[in-house]
This record gives structure tokens, C-alpha cells and sequence, in this order.
């Protein structure tokens, strides 16, 4: 049975943020978990403040995210019009009978409403939005310097988002900025919450509905704040009925029949593991695929058991070239399973994912490499079973790392901080 005396606890903050809505605060922050249903809080949101006569704006991070937005507004509240605003050149998209296409500025509608829109439209605007509440989806992929473009729009905020989750990307040399108060290239809620003066509030969602219960335990390590498991512990896992061989590969799906976690290496080699392109990982990655599939396994959730079909499972590596390779090592079941960068996955997720470690191909492991967001995405996108395939230097890299603290003054020792999660992680999954 799921973790139900949690539910008042998730109600409790979806009540928190409401209020907070329909008392026209100025200034609010919510953080969420990975499958915590942020968006469904932010659809809420919306509607609650359109339904007392505000105009909202919902800023997005992509055009994928402010279609997705538009679909679910459709599904969940039909009765409730929303319009998309896009780019002049940009096609038609069929987003419901309730959405409407609104490509100029002149022609945003004026009265109550729900207007979807990326960040980047909303900084074209050329005067003044008489808007009355910016709500910002995904907001740790914000950056402080395109959040500044939103104070032309609305004079309130709510912000949600998963701080867990990969930083915003950054094209130029950022050192100049480091130690300045707010940082252009830094998350826009890191900053807020970080000045005492904003005045925010702060809340979390404190369940995953998405990660089992083991699985939570893994990745609460990469947050500042605590969560649970909306399923009980030993509740999600696979059923393999067919016969096991003794084999590494099958000795990793056996570990997925009582948890969610399983940690499939690699020899590496003497003269160091292959860097962008690891061919022997990348068929055995195929290979586990395949044997999933060859042993019928099916997936067993507090909602019953299913079929596991190859559109339940995904594959993620952080090298677009690794991903190719994987692509190519899965042949005719590249067309149904997902492969993509972690990047790409934030915000999806699969019943089962096959992830590359970030560190398998690295013996000298670099700030950029420590960064956890996109170890976090990685082992955050399952319902049921996660298999981490990797060489088998990681943990003993890890173990002799020494960090040096060689962040600008007064700045935060990150890399320190991402070492002692990426070896913390790595202890768990071996274990």
C-alpha cells in the first residue's frame, strides 16, 4: 500500500500555495523533488488566480515545456481558455480545443486570462505587461539574468522548480561574475532565496510520487530539504519470470526483484577506461535491454503489475556521441526505447532507465565533472528500476579525489560539495 498518510502533508502545501495566490503575495518559492507533481501545482495555481479575475502569465524554459503546459490545461481544466503565445514564424500546433495561438503582442487578450509563453518571448515584449501574476514553471533552469526581462510583465511571482536538477546553461566565461551579489548566469530562485531582503516564501513539496522508496534515499542526498516516497518501501519492483543465467547482466536485473537500484560495472582497462565512446558499454547497455525483454518482465507498482514493452524503457549517457553509440548498439529498439542526454530527460521519465555513469569514462575528475545535476536527473527519471552501468575505476577515482577549494571568495565550495554527493552515491549503488 502507497505511503497514504502522507497525503496531508502534500495537501498542506498545495493549500500553502493557494493561499499564497488568492492573497496576492508578492513573492513565492516552491521546491519540488523529482515526480513530486509540480506542474499540477502550477495548473492550480493558474486557474485559482484566473478564476479571481487576474491575468497570468506562465513562463516556460522551452517551447516543448509551454505546449506541454497548454495540453494538460486542456485535459485537466477545459472549461478553462489558455493562450499560447509564439513566434510569428513559428508553424501551427494543435494544442486543444481550449487553446488559442496569439503571435503579436498587440493581440494578447486583456480581461482575465492564461497566457503560456518561454521566457525568451516574454523578454520581446516592447512595453509594459499589465499582467498580475508571472508564474515560472521549471524555475531553476532560469537564469538571474533573464528573470530580470520578467519585472516588465507582472508585479507578483510564484516560481517553481526542482533545484536538483541540472543549472542553467551557460555559452561565455562567467569568472567576472562570480562574486558579484547577483550573478547573471546564476538560477534566478538560488539568488532570491539566498537575500533575506526578497522577502520570498519558501515551501517544498515533501513527496515523490514518482521514485521508489530506495530510490529516494539515493537522491534526497542531492537536496537541502527532506522528502519521501509516496510508495512503501519493497512496493515497486520487477517481476522476471523468465530463467536467470549467471551472467553479470542477469545478476543486475535480479537485484531490481526486491528494490529499485542496481549497479552493473565494467573492467576498466589498464591503460584507462575509453572517454567519449565506451563500445563495450554501450552493448552491454543493449544487451540488458534486450534481456529485460527476453524474460518477459513485467512491473509491479502499487497500481498492479504490467507488461514491461520497450517503450517503457529509457537510456540516458551525458556524451551526445556515447548516445549515438547506444543508439546504434540497440538497433531495430532504438525506434521505441528513448535515448537521450540527461538535459533532455529532465522533466520525463520511464518505467525502467538504463543510465551510463557520468564518471565511467573520467580518472581525473574536473568541477564540471562533479557537478551532480545531471548524476541527480539521471537516477531520478524511473518508476520502478534503475540499472547504472559504468567501469569500475569510479568508486576508487572518488576514494583517492583530494577536493581544492578554488572557488572565488565568499562563493560556496561546490566542487567539494559534488565530490562528497557523487562518493556518497556511488557507496549506495555498490552497496
Amino acid at each position: 500500500m502507497p505511503q497514504t498518510h502522507l497525503q496531508p502533508q502534500r495537501d498542506q502545501i498545495l493549500r500553502d500555495v493557494l493561499e499564497h495566490v488568492h492573497a496576492r503575495e508578492p513573492l513565492l518559492v516552491l521546491e519540488a523533488p523529482p515526480g513530486s507533481g509540480k506542474t499540477h501545482v502550477s495548473l492550480r495555481a493558474a486557474v485559482l488566480a484566473a478564476h479571481h479575475g487576474e491575468r497570468v502569465a506562465v513562463v516556460t524554459q522551452t517551447n516543448a515545456q509551454a505546449d506541454d503546459f497548454c495540453r494538460r490545461m486542456g485535459r485537466e481544466y477545459p472549461r478553462i481558455g489558455v493562450y499560447r503565445f509564439l513566434a510569428r514564424e513559428a508553424d501551427d500546433i494543435d494544442l486543444g480545443s481550449s487553446c488559442a495561438l496569439v503571435r503579436r503582442e498587440r493581440d494578447l487578450p486583456v480581461g482575465p486570462c492564461i497566457v503560456v509563453a518561454t521566457g525568451a518571448k516574454w523578454a520581446t515584449l516592447r512595453e509594459d505587461a499589465d499582467f498580475d501574476l508571472t508564474l515560472v514553471d521549471e524555475a531553476w533552469q532560469m537564469r538571474w539574468a533573464d528573470f530580470m526581462f520578467l519585472s516588465r510583465v507582472a508585479p507578483r511571482f510564484v516560481l517553481i522548480g526542482d533545484p536538483g536538477q541540472i543549472d542553467p546553461t551557460v555559452t561565455v566565461d562567467v569568472r567576472r561574475w562570480e562574486t558579484a551579489r547577483r550573478p547573471p548566469h546564476r538560477a534566478a530562485p538560488d539568488l532570491i532565496l539566498a537575500d533575506p531582503s526578497s522577502g520570498a516564501v519558501r515551501r517544498q513539496l515533501p513527496v515523490s510520487t514518482r521514485l521508489p522508496h530506495d530510490t529516494v534515499e539515493l537522491v534526497r542526498g542531492f537536496y537541502d530539504f527532506p522528502f519521501d516516497s509516496w510508495a512503501s518501501p519493497g512496493e515497486r519492483h520487477l517481476v522476471l519470470p523468465g530463467a536467470s543465467k549467471a551472467d553479470p547482466i542477469d545478476r543486475a536485473l535480479e537485484r531490481l526483484r526486491a528494490g529499485s537500484l542496481s549497479l552493473l560495472t565494467l573492467p576498466t582497462p589498464d591503460d584507462g577506461p575509453p572517454q567519449d565512446e565506451d563500445l563495450e558499454l554501450a552493448e552491454t547497455v543493449a544487451k540488458t535491454v534486450r534481456r529485460l525483454l527476453a524474460r518477459d518482465a513485467r512491473a509491479r507498482t502499487e497500481d498492479g503489475e504490467a507488461p514491461l514493452t520497450p517503450s517503457d524503457i529509457g537510456v540516458t549517457a551525458t556524451h551526445r556521441v556515447m548516445n549515438a553509440r547506444l543508439v546504434e548498439a540497440l538497433g531495430e529498439l532504438a525506434s521505441h526505447v528513448r535515448v537521450d542526454t540527461p538535459e533532455r530527460w529532465q522533466g520525463l521519465e520511464r518505467k525502467v532507465m538504463l543510465a551510463v555513469h557520468p564518471l565511467s569514462g573520467v580518472t581525473d575528475p574536473s568541477a564540471f565533472d562533479l557537478s551532480t545535476g545531471r548524476l541527480c536527473v539521471m537516477t531520478s527519471r524511473h518508476r520502478v528500476g534503475l540499472v547504472v552501468v559504468s567501469r569500475d575505476h569510479v568508486g576508487d577515482t572518488l576514494e583517492g579525489y583530494l577536493p581544492v577549494a578554488d572557488q572565488a571568495v565568499s562563493r560556496p565550495d561546490v566542487t567539494g560539495r559534488g565530490h562528497a554527493q557523487h562518493l556518497a552515491a556511488w557507496r549506495r549503488l555498490a552497496g
